[in-house]
């Protein structure tokens, strides 16, 4: 069964003479990542005619490096798996951050074998699920999603949060996000919203923004999860955020009440800005790369 996987914005060199040492070096770290693993008859195409690429290959997986494309791809074509990684381009920008970097890259690659794979395998029939699958509706999809989210199994739970909030992965679900995000944080009662906020404020700590402090209890006995906030370069801005701990069943509005005493954003509030800084952190990054 042939299956094929298209990558977008990537064209492997093929003559190395007048290229700068970063470029030879990105060129070959991403090449010799994708010949570690099996996704099928691999094609590339530049962002100017991509939609022909893939009305000529069909492919069954495509790989972009922004999530703008990858709506243009979605809304191009429905049943495909789009994966959203981070450009070859950027995977040296910060010497601290290229072994987390290639292994979300080298997760993500993993994934996509793992799925040739088992299409490969189930034949025929496996061939017409995935495309079934990967061609779900939004709404048959989001309310999968919310089934999963408000069901009782942890495990389900945790993967449809880690669909909608990681960075890399496939993008089926990245219009689903500040829909999902708005239901959850209108909803939820303190127990919830306080483990929407920590979420949140996990991201920010991935993005290497901020640091986990020991908790702090107010003068009223409240007690809070404390963050620090760190600048470009990992080291303490000296400010403070606070996440109060809620209770389950707690009226939303006391609990509200209580972020805005301290003036701590909401979770739509607190999602939208783990992703600015993030943009900030990887504009600042990309303006200090190094030809290490």
């Amino acid at each position: 069964m042939n299956i094929k996987t298209l990558i977008i914005g990537f064209i492997p060199l093929k003559n190395i003479e007048g290229k700068k040492p970063r470029e030879i070096r990105n060129d070959k770290y991403f090449k010799e990542l994708i010949s570690r693993f099996d996704i099928g008859e691999i094609h590339f195409a530049e962002y100017d005619n991509f939609k022909g690429s893939i009305d000529k290959i069909d492919p069954f997986f495509v790989i972009v490096f922004d999530e703008m494309t990858a709506r243009e791809v979605r809304d191009h074509k429905k049943d495909i798996f789009i994966y959203v990684i981070d450009h070859p381009n950027t995977i040296f920008c910060r010497k601290a951050e290229v072994e987390k970097k290639q292994a979300k890259q080298t997760k993500t690659f993993e994934e996509i074998a793992g799925l040739v794979k088992k299409i490969r395998d189930d034949g025929e029939d496996g061939r017409k699920a995935a495309r079934k699958f990967a061609g779900m509706s939004y709404d048959d999809m989001y309310n999968t999603l919310v089934q999963a989210i408000i069901g009782d199994r942890e495990d389900l739970r945790k993967k449809a949060w880690e669909l909608l909030t990681q960075k890399d992965g496939h993008s089926n679900f990245v219009w689903m996000r500040v829909q999902m995000i708005c239901e959850v944080w209108t909803h939820g009662d303190g127990k919830k919203k306080e483990e929407f906020l920590c979420m949140a404020m996990d991201q920010h700590i991935e993005n290497g923004m901020a640091r986990k402090m020991e908790n702090f209890i107010d003068a009223d006995g409240q007690e809070f999860h404390q963050y620090m906030f760190l600048f470009f370069d990992g080291s303490d801005s000296n400010y403070i955020r606070r996440i109060p701990f809620g209770r389950e069943v707690q009226d939303k509005y006391e609990y509200e009440a209580i972020l805005q005493k301290y003036e701590t954003p909401n979770g739509p509030q607190l999602m939208l800005e783990a992703g600015q800084i993030e943009a900030k952190r990887a504009e600042y990054l990309g303006g200090t790369e190094t030809n290490a």
